[in-house]
């Protein structure tokens, strides 16, 4: 029997216009316009993963996934006071605004998949993501967050030439390419899902960890900020465990500190 996964997606787009200035808007075009602008597979995990808190339609989503409000706390790129500089860091940590004792960490890692035809893909760093599994495991093991997930985090850049029959909304991993090398005869979107190491996940109590699946779309030579597509599922929801008390009082210094930032 296959799995079946769901994924939540909001698809955006913007049009400019000048004070004074009376225009027809038009969006999800199909047309070659481009900005200069970076291509989503150029990001690293750090850029991605503040983008996609800063980006309030992605955001969303991802708290939703994760059964947090709206008003949830979240900080990126956490060293200190989990590590020494140099040692590491936990790359996204959330919780609900009035419970740091019930925080949920993610260590992230990214695919780049870029859409040659209409049969093929490019696919990048997902070996990568072997190297992501056992972070995630010694992450459960050295601190006992509330909840602790792996994001799995797809960009795919679906700005080829053919890609103009489709549908700008419905563009991204689709579900019958394969890649142009290594296994060429299983789906992208199945590596994906069936990632590297993702067996170590089922032994133990290494099951308690959870598994989103984040994928970021750019459908044209636009900015991922004027035009994009976000989808998540939650493949496996994390088991809560009680957090260690060491682990709450850091995120409440985190969250202080962050109040004085923003204050300042």
């Amino acid at each position: 029997m296959g799995e079946v996964l769901t994924y939540r997606q909001r698809t955006f787009d913007t049009v400019h216009i000048a004070p004074g200035q009376s225009v027809q808007a038009r969006f999800f075009e199909t047309y070659p316009y481009m900005d200069g602008s970076t291509r989503v597979t150029e990001f690293d995990e750090k850029q991605i993963v503040r983008w996609l808190m800063l980006c309030r339609n992605s955001r969303d989503l991802i708290l939703e996934a994760l059964h947090l409000p709206p008003a949830a706390f979240y900080c990126p790129e956490v060293v200190s006071p989990f590590y020494a500089p140099g040692e590491g860091d936990l790359d996204l940590i959330l919780c609900p605004p009035l419970s740091p004792d019930e925080a949920v960490v993610l260590e992230c890692k990214r695919v780049k998949v870029e859409s040659v035809n209409s049969d093929q893909d490019k696919m990048n760093k997902l070996q990568r993501v072997g190297s992501g599994v056992c972070q995630t495991k010694r992450l459960y093991n050295l601190h006992a967050f509330s909840e602790t997930y792996l994001a799995i985090i797809t960009e795919v850049d679906a700005t080829s030439q053919d890609q103009d029959v489709s549908n700008v909304l419905f563009r991204g991993v689709r579900s019958h390419s394969t890649p142009q090398e290594g296994d060429t005869k299983t789906t992208t979107f199945k590596q994906i899902v069936e990632f590297p190491g993702r067996s170590e996940l089922y032994s133990g109590h290494y099951d308690h960890i959870g598994i989103i699946h984040i994928e970021i779309v750019q459908p044209s030579r636009l900015s991922i900020d004027k035009r994009a597509t976000v989808a998540v599922c939650t493949f496996r929801r994390a088991k809560q465990r009680e957090q260690h008390r060491s682990v709450t009082q850091n995120i409440r210094e985190i969250m202080q500190n962050e109040a004085r930032w923003r204050n300042t």
